[in-house]
């Protein structure tokens, strides 16, 4: 599986959570089927653009939010948490954040 591939399943399903659909109620707003949400959020299949625009209308986001990731290998610690937290429900960021300010100086 392509890093590529990989990194856009890891936006869908992280955006799809952040909503709070399942990737069954995803498929549905999107018009294809659950496994077609599972095999992109995999990275074993890619999108063709019609479908990549209902997916960010779904999503409620640009279409390029879903490719906005860095190359292999230039993931800064920042990146990583960034990551981690944009899935989480904005209770548990709130949480996180409520965490990394005590650490302020």
């Amino acid at each position: 599986m392509s890093y590529f591939l990989k990194e856009f399943g890891k936006k869908v399903r992280g955006y799809r959570e952040l909503q709070g659909l399942s990737q069954e109620k995803l498929g549905e707003l999107v018009d294809v089927s659950t496994k077609t949400i599972v095999l992109w959020e995999t990275g074993k299949s890619f999108i063709e653009y019609p479908t990549l625009v209902r997916l960010a209308g779904a999503l409620k986001i640009e279409e390029a939010q879903l490719f906005e990731f860095k190359p292999q290998g230039c993931e800064t610690i920042a990146n990583q948490i960034l990551a981690i937290v944009s899935k989480l429900p904005p209770i548990k960021q709130k949480q996180i954040l409520d965490i990394i300010k005590t650490f302020e100086v």
